[in-house]
């Protein structure tokens, strides 16, 4: 009922603010006829009402419209900035956070976390701030203010080793779940003793595939070859990917992307060089300079190590419109029905766009075997009312019949996209949390 509520009150909000064009159409360029906050406004107001009469009638004329205004409102809400700063304070003092700040990392804004203290990161962290302010303040057109805070070079110099846990929010593209995920990311922290890092990756409208995966290549990659040990004051150890929902489809499609060498094609040429997709200015040839150390250095083609397990829940992992007997019986999955499905699908990569949505690296489904043999531990969470629970079935046969030490674990009455249900106290997430817990410590251990 809470989700029918939140498409409701929001879909009638879009409609009264922006007409009837605005809930029904999936022009990223509409211009709203007022702003966010106006629209969050009067979806409290709708809200009230549909609570008295009833959500449901109104909430599936919402999502069988496959607006994507609709879906950045409602979810959007999470994704705004201070609501992601406001669960990071809270995360800080209500769970004991040792360390929860906000830093970028090679052009990715990222979150970061540790529940206990580690000198040498916070050390570092401080130096970031102070380089800002000193940046914003002085504003020396001479100095490059990248490299105030971005270090190139590490001269030499030998840095403490730590784990990391690098996560991949779920947001179906359009918003970045972070603000919830901090509680239980703080819990692994605390029962591995590893960094997690949350990348703010680019978001639909604006920034379709690839974008996404790039930044997130970048960020990776900056990790696991030391790129970023100046900027964290640590060498990234062992590394751990995880992700819900589309940030599960990140996971297996950065993995794919390593195995396949330079990204197995030309898709990725451009947008690896200048490290942005939009950008229409040209890169200098210090920015090539850096790709060139970052992005194809030679060690990265020849070496490109993967991370050390994956871990995921409800991986988006086909992004066609495939109906499978999953996608029919969850179509009407409180948290993503088909509906939002089809408008994600369809705004991530256009119908009419020049690659294939069975491409391996848009829906990793797709992957060959010889790519999907060479995939680290993988740990499988999902639900037996997910949407996209048959694919995830098929894919985790296909690794583990692909020699893969891969394994697949399913609950019942759970919504797609469900770890974060563990902090409103639901018995059967918050099992799965001491599961993933107890499983990203024994690979840690193990690997």
């Amino acid at each position: 009922r809470s989700m029918d509520l939140l498409y409701a009150s929001f879909g009638k909000a879009v409609e009264l603010t922006r007409g009837k064009r605005g809930i029904d159409s999936n022009d990223a360029d509409l211009e709203p006829k007022s702003s966010g906050l106006w629209v969050t406004v009067v979806a409290a107001l709708a809200a009230s009402y549909y609570n008295v009469i009833g959500p449901a009638s109104k909430s599936a004329q919402v999502v069988t419209s496959s607006s994507t205004s609709v879906i950045q409102n409602t979810w959007g809400i999470v994704s705004l900035t201070a609501v992601k700063r406001a669960s990071l304070e809270a995360t800080r003092i209500l769970k004991g956070a040792a360390i929860a700040d906000r830093i970028d990392i090679f052009g990715v804004s990222c979150f970061i976390l540790s529940r206990n203290p580690f000198p040498k990161l916070t050390t570092a962290l401080r130096k970031i701030h102070r380089q800002e302010s000193f940046a914003n303040e002085v504003k020396l057109s001479t100095i490059h203010e990248q490299s105030l805070v971005h270090p190139r070079y590490n001269n030499g110099e030998v840095f403490d080793k730590k784990d990391i846990i690098l996560h991949l929010s779920g947001g179906g593209f359009f918003a970045h779940t972070i603000a919830s995920d901090l509680p239980y990311l703080l819990d692994w922290s605390a029962a591995t003793n590893a960094v997690v890092i949350i990348p703010e990756y680019s978001l639909l409208p604006h920034h379709k595939f690839p974008d996404a995966l790039v930044e997130v290549a970048r960020l990776y990659k900056s990790l696991r070859f030391g790129y970023a040990a100046t900027i964290l004051g640590f060498q990234p150890d062992r590394i751990v990917v995880s992700g819900e929902s589309v940030g599960g489809n990140l996971a297996f499609a950065l993995c794919v992307g390593i195995t396949m060498g330079d990204y197995g094609d030309s898709i990725f040429h451009d947008h690896l060089l200048s490290g942005r997709s939009d950008r229409e200015d040209p890169v200098s040839d210090d920015e090539v300079e850096t790709s060139d150390e970052l992005i194809y250095h030679e060690s990265f083609l020849a070496k490109a190590n993967l991370p050390d397990a994956l871990l995921v829940c409800c991986p988006v992992l086909n992004m066609t419109l495939d109906s499978t007997p999953s996608r029919i019986l969850g179509a009407n999955d409180p948290v993503l029905p088909s509906g939002l499905v089809r408008a994600i699908s369809n705004s991530y990569l256009p119908n009419e766009g020049a690659v294939s949505k069975a491409h391996p690296l848009v829906s990793p489904y797709f992957a060959p075997d010889s790519v999907l043999s060479t995939f680290p531990p993988v740990l499988i969470f999902t639900s037996y009312e997910d949407p996209f629970l048959d694919d995830s079935v098929n894919f985790n046969a296909r690794l583990k019949r692909a020699g893969v030490n891969s394994s697949l674990r399913a609950v019942h009455e759970m919504p797609h996209a469900f770890w974060a249900l563990s902090t409103a106290g639901i018995p059967e997430a918050r099992q799965v949390q001491n599961d993933c817990e107890l499983w990203l410590s024994d690979v840690l251990r193990s690997v």
